[in-house]
């Protein structure tokens, strides 16, 4: 019933398929989703036809879809197998895209064989009344990403570098796997800017740098937040900027959300070296969320480019409390100031907390020191640290709950005097006589600070002294000011805190009473400190000596008085003796037997010399006495017997030197005496 022309294709695409003996699943398909009078239809089409195979190979059962839903979903699997148009394989070239009547796109690969997504192409341009076939080995499934990452990669014409280093790695596999992943993809200009030559790189290497820029899982860029940090695929963390555009440790992402077919390409222009610590030291800071004054200050301080730089430092952190209970006022604080107090928070060197060592110090950029304690935790100055050893790509930040303000001596006396490992002695009789707080206030204090050496020299055992008497040794060892050596003179004499003078010499170095000043201005928080060799002892022993002396000095007073009396009695009895004998001549011998036996010199007492030794005059023995009065009992005679003291030079009972270095000498007379230089003088 028709007129037949002559055509070198009298078959449409449908009969074309049904003859070839080989796609009787996609003819049953495509008459199943109703498109056989489409695919009948003048077109033209270009029709990649899957084999019976192929459908066997897909898993298709066609029964199972043969519903209205099934129906759907086969037209739309087979619609994604028809290009409008007739297409050739000769107008096919590598990595071209073109859309399917469903509204997807496919992908063409044509170096090693044509291919259309990741089927083969096995017999090309069959052609039909109304268009073209191609026969392929697969069936395709609808996708908008018809193509992997490396297959992406490869066809967006600026990943050639990539791609081959995908392959010399060994990852092309992996990255042709199911995934999802997302890739981090540097340009072939980046690779060139990183100086990196594959040739030069070992495959384990290469699979390290290039697994450093895959993360598992599809992360878009809108997924991807500000100080947001994420796992790479070879274990090392990627940190996220948002603020300003998207960025990945320092590279920026040029081109976000290249879709594949087994996740997503973000396109960067620098090659990302693996690395535990992919932030700087400010942006570590700004992550925190705890630092946000601190990084305000370190721009205003002018020295972000510089905590930015290569390094490295450690950084003593202060939180945003700090800044606050510290009441620092950025505005009201000038440039160079503060850049003073932040260089005062950095070390040079990346200083670990498991480096610090108790009575540590450390230069800071200002040029001034800081002082570490790791007993109880570890303290810089007085500030404790909180969280230790946060590490950057430039060094270390150590988060502290402290400002430091600069200072050339962080530490007070009592922790410098610690600090010095010859004061352990001084340290602990100072918590002993409970004088911590007081040496650790304000002051200002200058310390006479005895060596453990000299507690040992001056047989000091502190468990034998209470609180009271160590507090006054150790106050007798304090001044209530700061005082250099330059400000200490020959012959000047102190009052010290617990109210004993102590007197300095400078003829020899620097002492005092008698102490060598071994390390003088030692500079401290709250005063200063010079190291001497001896213990300084109160002059409380002294000052008892000089109370006992006064006492035998007024007991010589009573003794000379005691033989006045005695002298008059004597010469009273003597003139009472002679009128005695004028009316008695007769009875001179009674007389004097009454006289001696009962008379006045038996009424006296006896002195006990005992009470009084050592007096410069011995008394003459009562007996003597007695006997001398019987015998001569005129008035010339009797004044004879009047007691004459003795002089005699007092022997030396005692020899000493103090600490002090004076000598001194106690005598059988009760005296003491002590060496002026030149002469021998009573002390009191």
């Amino acid at each position: 019933d028709k007129v037949l022309t002559p055509s070198d294709s009298p078959n449409d695409i449908p009969r074309t398929a049904q003859c070839t003996g080989i796609h009787d699943s996609l003819v049953a398909a495509v008459i199943q989703a109703d498109l056989l009078p489409t695919l009948q239809g003048p077109g033209p089409f270009t029709v990649f036809a899957p084999t019976d195979q192929a459908f066997i190979d897909a898993g298709i059962d066609l029964a199972s879809l043969d519903t209205p839903e099934g129906k759907a979903a086969l037209s739309n699997i087979l619609l994604y197998h028809v290009v409008s148009g007739n297409v050739p394989s000769s107008a096919v070239t590598e990595c071209m895209s073109a859309d399917a009547v469903n509204g997807q796109s496919l992908s063409f690969t044509v170096n090693g064989g044509v291919m259309v997504n990741d089927a083969n192409v096995t017999l090309a341009d069959v052609a039909t009344s109304n268009g073209v076939i191609h026969v392929i080995d697969k069936v395709l499934m609808p996708t908008a990403t018809p193509n992997d990452i490396p297959r992406t990669a490869q066809c967006t014409g600026i990943h050639n570098t990539l791609v081959t280093a995908v392959i010399q790695g060994g990852l092309l596999e992996t990255l042709q796997g199911e995934g999802p992943f997302t890739v981090f993809a540097p340009t072939d200009q980046a690779f060139t800017d990183a100086g990196i030559d594959l040739s030069a790189v070992s495959q384990s290497d290469l699979a390290d740098i290039l697994t450093y820029h895959v993360v598992s899982g599809a992360v878009p860029a809108s997924a991807v937040t500000e100080c947001m940090s994420a796992d790479s695929v070879n274990g090392n963390p990627l940190s996220f900027t948002v603020n300003g555009g998207v960025m990945v440790n320092d590279a920026n992402v040029t081109i976000a959300d290249v879709n594949t077919s087994n996740g997503v390409i973000h396109v960067i222009d620098k090659v990302l070296m693996p690395t535990a610590t992919p932030n700087d030291i400010p942006r570590t800071a700004q992550c925190t969320g705890i630092h946000d004054t601190l990084v305000t200050a370190v721009i205003q301080g002018g020295l972000l480019e510089t905590l930015q730089g290569e390094g490295p430092f450690t950084v003593f952190a202060p939180t945003d409390q700090a800044f606050t209970d510290a009441g620092i006022d950025l505005s009201a604080v000038n440039q160079s100031d503060l850049a003073d107090i932040l260089t005062y928070h950095v070390v040079s060197g990346a200083v670990p907390a498991s480096a610090v060592t108790e009575c540590m110090s450390a230069d800071t950029v200002n040029g001034n020191p800081l002082s570490f304690t790791v007993n109880d935790g570890v303290m810089v100055n007085g500030a404790n640290v909180t969280l230790a050893d946060v590490n950057t790509s430039n060094g270390v930040i150590h988060v502290i709950d402290k400002v430091l303000l600069p200072t050339a001596t962080p530490n007070d006396i009592p922790r410098t005097a610690q600090c010095t490992g010859i004061h352990n002695t001084l340290v602990t009789a100072v918590i002993q006589a409970g004088l911590l707080e007081t040496l650790q206030g304000e002051g200002q204090f200058t310390v006479f600070a005895p060596t453990d050496q000299a507690f040992t020299d001056a047989g000091i055992d502190l468990s034998t002294l209470n609180q009271s008497q160590l507090s006054d040794i150790l106050l007798y060892h304090v001044l209530g000011s700061s005082v250099q050596s330059s400000a200490i003179t020959d012959g000047l004499e102190i009052t010290m805190v617990n109210g004993d003078n102590a007197t300095f010499s400078t003829t020899s170095g620097v002492m005092i009473n008698g102490a060598n000043v071994t390390l003088a201005d030692v500079a401290t928080s709250n005063g200063m400190i010079h190291v001497i060799d001896k213990v300084l002892m109160p002059p409380e022993d002294m000052t008892e000596e000089s109370t006992d002396d006064s006492e035998s000095s007024t007991d010589d007073d009573s003794s000379n008085l005691l033989w006045i009396i005695i002298g008059v009695v004597l010469v009273l009895a003597g003139g009472a003796g002679a009128v005695l004998f004028v009316r008695n001549r007769n009875s001179a011998a009674s007389a004097s037997k009454d006289f001696s036996s009962q008379g006045l010199m038996n009424q006296l007492e006896s002195v006990d010399q005992t009470a009084y030794l050592g007096q410069s005059s011995q008394p003459i023995a009562q007996e003597q006495m007695t006997a001398q009065v019987v015998q001569q009992p005129a008035v010339a005679q009797t004044v004879e017997v009047i007691p004459q003291p003795a002089v005699t030079e007092p022997v030396v009972l005692q020899q000493w030197t103090d600490d002090a270095g004076y000598t001194w000498r106690k005598m059988d007379d009760g005296s003491t005496l002590w060496w002026t230089g030149t002469e021998w003088q009573k002390y009191g």
